[in-house]
């Protein structure tokens, strides 16, 4: 029997047994060494998702290849390959796209708008082989997907962020274009952004960033823990959103920036009311990447007219394309930031709900899931 930790309901998770499953000729059997408990993770947890309960969530993760078929090699995604069994890998949490949608024919650089993909942690458990989350000590794993070979001294300590991190480099990515930074049009280095939210994703944010030449890094956070890592992480100004007012916040903005606002606005909070505050701190002619909103926490007012009279560049950023992992592989294996620090609390697998409790909370960064512990 394999433990997973299981989400019944919104609110309520319970550790259950499932067969060990069958492995068919195209997929794989995963031994799931670590899973990063993520933010959108916690929004299904409060019932701010539309999934079909029962759900084992997780989808970043890292683990040892313990079964592979015979097809395997031939019908993944595979990078880093050929893969055998005992070998150590990341599976990008989508499925590869469906390849005949609309999004797939006319958009195909954008595979991560293809409605067909399944997705790791999403996916309903009731029906075999069940084990279609991280959160569990075995991930199935279908023909179907993306997997990335990892060196044998790759830690999983770092492993663990593909995912994340593969979010934040996109949502830095979104602000490049057009690539005339010296003519004010689009991120380059120099450029003075805000950071909205240092929580896992923000704080990779801020390691991309200052790796990627940012000139002022600004991080507002309602966490002390939080903003003192971002300043390890790179951040040269850090603005606590629990004790200082919008208005407080923006004229520090302002004094850090000449006067006029950010150039790029990355809002990661996945709070409602910091994307209304990102359109105040961007200056005119600038960009706010919409990278928080995973889930749907609810709505919160702003004012159009500051959109039309800034002519800002407004992007969401909806997860990234498969290939991204390979961009995020190598950011983990060259960075000199600290990016292990993250993890503040690894939790057995008997213990994932209060891991998810946890978060948001002051002190906890990143939590990670230990199946096997």
């Amino acid at each position: 029997m394999v433990k997973a930790a299981v989400m019944i309901e919104a609110g309520r998770i319970e550790l259950q047994d499932f067969p060990y499953p069958q492995i068919t000729p195209e997929s794989l059997l995963l031994r799931v060494d670590l899973v990063g408990i993520c933010g959108s993770d916690s929004h299904m947890y409060r019932g701010h998702s539309h999934v079909m309960f029962p759900v084992i969530p997780g989808h970043e993760l890292t683990g040892t290849i313990a079964e592979l078929g015979p097809e395997a090699n031939n019908t993944m995604r595979v990078v880093g390959g050929p893969l055998q069994e005992g070998d150590r890998v990341v599976v990008v949490p989508s499925s590869k796209s469906c390849g005949h949608c609309f999004f797939c024919l006319q958009m195909p650089h954008r595979p991560n708008l293809c409605p067909n993909r399944t997705v790791h942690g999403f996916r309903n458990c009731q029906t075999p082989p069940h084990l279609f989350g991280g959160y569990a000590e075995y991930l199935y794993v279908d023909g179907n997907s993306w997997v990335y070979k990892l060196d044998e001294d790759f830690p999983s300590e770092l492993a663990v962020f593909a995912d994340p991190l593969s979010t934040a480099l996109r949502a830095v990515e979104k602000a490049l274009p057009p690539g005339l930074p010296n003519l004010g049009e689009g991120y380059g280095v120099g450029k003075r952004v805000v950071v909205i939210g240092v929580g896992p994703i923000g704080l990779l944010a801020v390691a991309a960033l200052r790796e990627t030449g940012a000139g002022t890094i600004i991080a507002t956070d309602v966490s002390d823990s939080r903003l003192e890592m971002a300043r390890t992480m790179g951040a040269d100004l850090t603005l606590n959103a629990r004790t200082t007012s919008p208005q407080e916040r923006k004229e520090a903005v302002l004094a850090a920036t000449e006067g006029v606002g950010a150039d790029v606005v990355l809002e990661c909070a996945g709070v409602p009311e910091a994307f209304a505050e990102s359109l105040a701190l961007v200056r005119r002619g600038g960009k706010v990447v919409e990278v928080g909103h995973y889930t749907d926490p609810g709505a919160v007012l702003i004012h159009p007219f500051q959109i039309c009279n800034k002519d800002l560049d407004v992007h969401g950023c909806w997860a990234y394309p498969q290939i991204q992992f390979k961009e995020a592989l190598l950011f983990l294996k060259r960075t000199q930031a600290p990016l292990t620090s993250l993890i503040s609390h690894r939790l057995p697998l008997s213990e994932a709900e209060r891991g998810l409790q946890m978060l948001g909370t002051e002190g906890v960064l990143k939590v990670v899931i230990a199946p096997w512990d």
